[in-house]
């Protein structure tokens, strides 16, 4: 009995030996087998590495091939761990390297010896052949124009893409970015040329309509007006009526994208939309002569005072009777508000809709404004004349250039386009007859009326004057703030151009749209006009 109780208990022993042996040859098969992958990779960890290769960003020109924003590739020069000091003298006698005199032995880690090499430079370096030297690319951004089109074309810096035209198509100037992968050895120094993994896809260039003889002209003069008048800020707006392109779009205040300290400006010819006042009433002229409610030529009674409720609408002199032209040329309050009341509130409202107010612009910009109208089911008769002359909602200055250009084109309006390669589109909303009684009915503005400024030597010339109280935000308008604005087209003859022209807080005693902004127009036309090769009229 007691043998076989012994014998029981060898036999637990054995069994108990065997699953040991069992377990530990497992161990060994999972450690070598198994747990190999795990470790081989491991190990690649430790003595492959890889780094990203950024791609060349896309270049931005104008319509003439001019850049105006450019990638510069930069080379930065990187000892590696095991320079020594006989090797870094070696190649300080041979270009050009800042006194260094904590350098007296090797190099144990990556360190930047020199950024921006020249060409010479790269090519005794490579002559060179020192494996512990590396050359570093690094790209930069640069615009040629600087502050004359930084707030359109926006800046690429550290933390990427962040205004303007450089932030809208980003995903087209960026690219993809590749990689490649290089052996170290157990110290980590790089033991191999690095091996393309990802290919590099550079981005693609975009080309702009924009002019940069007319956009320098465009800035010039209206950074000119600004101080001069002591003025807030302003905005220029140039467009072509033919091919529906845009030239032009200053903004000031600007500033220097090649500055990383820069103190960003918005643009405010596309991100501000404001109430534009006169500038509004040939639009509806336009509606009112295609409805037949006027006559272009025939004399309305212009009282001195118009009485709606209790507001009175006043005009600064005495008129008597003035054709709905004259009522353009002068600008008058009281006739534009007796064409109102005639077209009435729906007809009102559609036209600006027909002209392309409240609606998204025709451009891809960040944050472009659009307007707003505040539609209502009726309106007070003092609500409806407000809107007659350019009160009671907001329109952007691109809004407003787009919506003239109408006139120049017969009546049809046109999506304008900022990229070369864009399509435009086009709708006609008034008849060509009213298109041709607007476009005298501006001319009367420059050689009789509000916009005398405006003339041109040798060109006949368009537009309207528009002088507007500014908002206060929770102040409503404010006393001694002022907008002036003038838009207009020359030469009428060809109607080529349409350059609207705002200036904001003028601080002398002068703030109307005739005084301040219709000058403006004047020299910004005659100098595109002469650059464009256009031909006087006389």
């Amino acid at each position: 009995m007691k043998t076989s109780y012994l014998n029981w208990r060898l036999l637990i022993v054995c069994i108990c030996l065997t699953l040991s042996v069992i377990t530990v040859a497992y161990k060994i098969i999972s450690v070598q087998v198994e747990d190999s992958i795990f470790l081989k990779n491991e190990g690649k960890k430790r003595y492959v590495k890889y780094r990203t290769i950024n791609p060349v960003r896309g270049t931005i020109f104008d319509r003439n091939n001019f850049p105006l924003a450019v990638s510069i590739i930069n080379y930065d020069l990187y000892a590696l761990d095991g320079l020594n000091i006989d090797k870094y003298l070696k190649l300080k006698d041979r270009i050009d390297i800042e006194n260094n005199s904590s350098v007296t032995n090797s190099f144990f880690k990556k360190t930047l010896i020199k950024k921006s090499i020249t060409t010479e430079e790269r090519k005794i370096i490579e002559k060179l052949n020192f494996n512990e030297l590396e050359l570093e690319v690094r790209h930069s951004r640069h615009y040629p124009l600087g502050d004359q089109i930084a707030p359109l074309i926006g800046f690429y810096g550290k933390d990427k893409a962040q205004e303007g035209i450089e932030k809208s198509y980003d995903s087209v100037l960026s690219g993809d970015t590749g990689k490649q992968k290089y052996y170290t050895n157990a110290k980590q120094k790089i033991i191999s040329k690095p091996i393309e993994v990802d290919k590099t896809i550079q981005g693609k260039d975009i080309q702009l309509t924009i002019d940069s003889t007319i956009q320098f002209y465009a800035f010039k003069y209206l950074v000119e007006t600004i101080i001069n008048n002591k003025a807030k800020a302003g905005t220029v707006l140039v467009f072509d009526n033919m091919s529906g392109e845009v030239l032009a779009i200053a903004s000031y205040p600007s500033y220097n994208p090649n500055d990383p300290k820069r103190a960003i400006q918005k643009n405010r010819a596309l991100i501000d939309a404001y109430e534009l006042g006169s500038v509004l009433k040939p639009i509806v002229f336009a509606r009112a002569v295609d409805n037949k409610i006027i006559e272009p030529d025939e004399y309305m009674e212009i009282p001195r005072r118009l009485e709606l409720g209790n507001k009175v609408i006043t005009d600064t002199k005495a008129y008597g009777k003035l054709t709905p032209k004259e009522i353009i040329a002068f600008s008058s309050q009281v006739g534009a508000s007796k064409i109102a009341l005639k077209l009435g509130y729906d007809n009102l409202k559609n036209n600006y809709y027909d002209f392309g107010f409240s609606k998204p612009i025709s451009i891809n910009f960040p944050s472009a404004a659009f307007g707003l109208m505040n539609v209502k089911e009726s309106v007070s008769d003092r609500e409806l004349a407000s809107m007659g002359y350019g009160y009671g909602f907001t329109v952007s200055p691109f809004q407003i250039t787009a919506a003239y250009s109408t006139f120049a084109n017969n009546g049809i309006r046109k999506d304008f386009k900022l990229l070369m390669n864009d399509e435009v589109t086009s709708q006609r909303i008034i008849s060509r007859l009213s298109a041709k009684h607007t476009l005298e009915a501006l001319q009367k503005v420059v050689k009789i009326g509000t916009g005398k400024k405006a003339d041109i030597s040798g060109f006949t010339e368009g537009g309207k004057t528009g002088t507007v109280h500014r908002t206060v935000f929770g102040e409503g308008y404010a006393d001694d703030l002022y907008r002036a604005s003038f838009v207009g087209i020359a030469p009428l003859k060809e109607q080529s151009l349409t350059i609207f022209v705002s200036i904001e807080d003028p601080g002398l005693n002068a703030y109307s749209g005739g005084m301040i902004a219709a000058p403006l127009f004047a020299k910004i036309a005659e100098s595109s006009l002469n650059y464009l090769g256009y031909q006087k009229d006389d």
